[in-house]
């Protein structure tokens, strides 16, 4: 009893921690600014994403092909819930999934409670092979029905095991156990070593970016996945050693408040920084399963640096099994330089293909989480490979051979953003490209196919709107699964586009690959959103800051907007080089960041959101830019876009700005506020890395700001991005927030930065959330301290009841 009132009162003190820090008078409020009222809280909390999440049917409608076929079905949803519907690509026409009367009768008698035929147990199901019959899991047992639901039966529920990799025909299995890789017969359950040499030092185990070391010795995360990966027979294993020989280990996070243990947890690792991480952190080895063979993988003079190790495991370019080859992106760790190489399959020496050099990064896509754009094209002897050396990101087409450049496949002054399909057979590649249609939004996603031979593309999504297409690797960059959305039919004759912009709600057709339209799906209904008085947001487009490129955001406004008044303006950041941030389609507009936005915004807000340079998807010369600069991240376009805007918006008051953002955003916004004092008032910094120093050196970090005491370095870029160094220069109000179990950016740098503010002189805030991670950001009590904060010190206001959600 007295361990849990100590427990309680500890979690109390560290909640509101930061709320009698010293700060100054608030801000004096516009004089039209009202008093806010319950009401306005109400209306705000309305907007929560949980609440707008509901207020829109059919947004993103997802595929489901079912194997062999190019039919798939969908959840629809409808006024009380959804159903299953499955639908024919050739005709579009659509029916239900199953009869889900009968199968809810079932499922009543069977779990012992009412189940709705409109709000089912279950998300997914699974088509036997003659489509006969479905199959699904509700809670902890698994059914098997025919589709007229007058035949079930219970069917023995096997658990997938996330951390084995499944092998192609899906009879074996590959897994670690005691730091060396293992293989599981699936049928029989047997188990033998591979591998006997690994040791906890230098192990058979690769995560690309391991953040959930707390929530699986928890229990709430399941294991990461072996880092290895299959040849397509079966015969060959890719496997990825991380060497941690040397590398210093520290306690990479700490749980100070375990629910199973009275006394903090930490968790130490090995923890290698920027300045003495291995020069060779990784190494790959070939194991041949037909005589247990183990030969290492030459990585060429490039080596298996930065992404390259986690390129592998995605499975790009590829296996070339008839030529006896595996074909393998290389990179250098500060990924100035990219390359190809093929592996001989017996001995695992490489052979050369290709090498891109440049002073700056290179990547092999614009969005840094997306499948490499690289192919290999085994029945042609020829690689699709993605680059920017033209200025703009386009697709190459090289003999895999000899490594000589055979064509440009796209060209022109706009981007190629993903590979989606490359038809071999008939010499065509589908690809996602963004500012190719004069006049329209560059960030907008459409579908082109292009001959491999080159000439112009053939646009098959001709709406002037955001095309919903992603290209996630099934294999997460953290250490598990993740299920890719598929929009062609494996047979590659159909694909499904949805479409829509910040304003327009998603549309869904079926269209034939040659963009010929089927039939449209569904059409998302948003009319019980619009009935809130919600209105989208606003398309905000100004010059950069040195004038030469147009930069692109949106503007969000309360829905009892009054053009009369003036209103405080707060920013939400990300700026980071890894992704594009603002809102482009409808599920963008109404998305958890996006949503939370709207709710302080009926606090009496207006809300920026912009992508300034130094951000992917436009041109090299806007992502590079501003890298060698202190204002590393083009803060200063920011600034000029919400001048911009309020040049012909006179309700935007520009003496009252704040800005906010979380992880790189927690960094960005920090920074803005230490860059440009006179011009951001208030921030709210959540869970920023503000000492790349001290950061883990993994993927992303040496390509940005390159390898500590590396030859021919300009300066210490190093010392130049962190934002210690310019904390003398905070005039305004800062809040630092940070979840002390956060494993992607762990606690120490928000100490970091509060210990250089401490040493300045500085006041700011601190608020440390107890058992939060790195989404710390959307924690109810963070929600109601970020409201608060510039309510107090924009709008000089306290709120009249807590902006908060309750805790569950």
């Amino acid at each position: 009893m007295i361990d849990a009132y100590v427990r309680r009162l500890l979690a109390a003190a560290l909640l509101v921690l930061g709320a009698t820090s010293a700060s100054a008078s608030p801000g004096q409020a516009d004089q039209q600014d009202g008093a806010l009222t319950r009401a306005d809280v109400e209306r705000a909390a309305a907007f929560y994403p949980a609440n707008v999440r509901k207020l829109v049917r059919n947004a993103a409608p997802v595929p489901n092909w079912i194997a062999g076929s190019d039919r798939f079905w969908y959840r629809h949803e409808i006024d009380g819930g959804f159903r299953f519907l499955t639908v024919d690509a050739a005709t579009g026409r659509a029916e239900p999934s199953f009869d889900h009367k009968a199968v809810a009768a079932m499922l009543s008698r069977a779990l012992g409670k009412e189940v709705s035929p409109t709000q089912l147990p279950f998300g997914s199901i699974t088509y036997s092979q003659d489509m006969r019959d479905i199959s699904f899991a509700a809670g902890d047992r698994s059914f098997q029905c025919d589709r007229a639901g007058t035949r079930c039966k219970d069917m023995a529920a096997i658990a997938p095991d996330p951390a084995i990799v499944a092998s192609p025909d899906g009879k074996r299995a590959l897994f670690t156990r005691d730091s060396n890789l293992w293989l599981r017969d699936m049928a029989t359950g047997a188990e033998r070593p591979l591998t006997t040499d690994g040791t906890a030092e230098f192990p058979y185990q690769y995560t690309a970016f391991k953040t959930t070391y707390v929530e699986e010795r928890r229990g709430q995360a399941k294991p990461t996945y072996a880092g290895a990966t299959w040849s397509p027979d079966g015969r060959y294993v890719l496997a990825i050693r991380t060497d941690r020989r040397g590398v210093k280990t520290a306690p990479y996070v700490v749980e100070y408040l375990p629910p199973d243990s009275p006394r903090p947890i930490a968790h130490q690792i090995a923890m290698p920084t920027p300045a003495d991480a291995p020069e060779t952190p990784y190494a790959l080895v070939l194991i041949d399963l037909h005589d247990g063979g183990i030969v290492p993988v030459d990585g060429g003079a490039l080596g298996f640096n930065d992404y390259a190790p986690y390129w592998a495991i995605v499975g790009e370019p590829g296996w070339d099994i008839a030529d006896g080859a595996l074909y393998l992106a290389t990179s250098t760790r500060d990924s100035r330089a990219l390359g190809l190489v093929a592996i001989n399959l017996d001995d695992g020496t490489s052979r050369t293909v290709l090498e891109e050099r440049a002073d700056q990064f290179l990547n092999l896509n614009p969005f840094d989480y997306h499948v490499p754009n690289i192919r290999l094209l085994a029945a042609r002897d020829e690689i699709l490979w993605w680059s920017q050396r033209s200025g703009w990101g386009h697709l190459y087409r090289y003999d895999a051979r000899t490594g000589a450049l055979k064509n440009a496949v796209t060209r022109g002054d706009w981007a190629v953003f993903d590979i989606v399909r490359v038809d071999e057979a008939a010499g065509f590649v589908y690809f996602t490209a963004g500012g190719k249609e004069a006049g329209r939004n560059p960030y907008y996603r459409h579908l082109y196919r292009a001959d491999l031979r080159g000439g112009d593309p053939k646009l098959l999504t001709p709406e002037d709107a955001d095309h919903s297409y992603t290209n996630f690797p099934a294999r997460g960059l953290n250490g598990h699964w993740d299920t890719p959305v598929e929009r062609f039919s494996p047979s590659g004759r159909y694909f499904v586009d949805s479409h829509s912009t910040i304003a327009t709600p998603p549309t869904t057709l079926v269209r034939r690959s040659d963009g010929t339209l089927v039939a449209k799906l569904v059409d998302a209904d948003a009319s019980a959103l619009r009935a809130t008085g919600w209105t989208p947001p606003e398309r905000l487009v100004a010059k950069s800051a040195d004038g030469t490129h147009d930069i692109y955001g949106v503007l969000i406004k309360p829905t009892n907007f009054d053009a009369r008044k003036r209103y405080p303006v707060i920013e939400q950041i990300y700026a980071g080089p890894q992704v594009s941030f603002a809102p482009q389609g409808f599920t963008d507009a109404i998305g958890a960041r996006a949503a939370y936005m709207q709710a302080l915004a009926e606090l009496g807000f207006v809300i920026v959101v912009q992508d300034g340079r130094g951000t992917p998807r436009r041109s090299r010369d806007f992502h590079m830019a501003p890298m060698q600069d202190e204002d590393s991240i083009a803060l200063a376009d920011h600034v000029a876009g919400i001048r911009a805007a309020a040049a012909s918006r006179p309700y935007m008051d520009l003496d009252r700005v704040g800005i906010t953002g979380i992880s790189f955003g927690g960094y960005a916004s920090a920074r803005a506020m230490l860059l440009f004092p006179e011009f951001y008032k208030a921030g709210v910094s959540i869970a920023g890395p503000h000492d790349y120093r001290t950061m883990i050196s993994s993927i992303s970090l040496e390509r940005f700001f390159g390898v500590p005491g590396e030859k021919g370095a300009k300066d210490d870029s190093y010392t130049r991005v962190d934002n210690l160094h310019l904390a003398d220069r905070l005039t305004g109000k800062l809040m630092l927030v940070a979840g002390d179990i956060d494993q992607n950016v762990p606690f120490n740098q928000t100490v970091a930065l509060s210990d250089a503010l401490i040493r300045a002189g500085k006041e700011f805030d601190l608020v440390l959330v107890p058992n939060a991670a790195h989404d710390v950001g959307y924690h109810p009590y963070v929600a109601r301290r970020l409201a608060g904060y510039f309510l107090r010190h924009l709008r000089g206001q306290e709120p009249p009841v807590p902006f908060a959600q309750p805790l569950k």
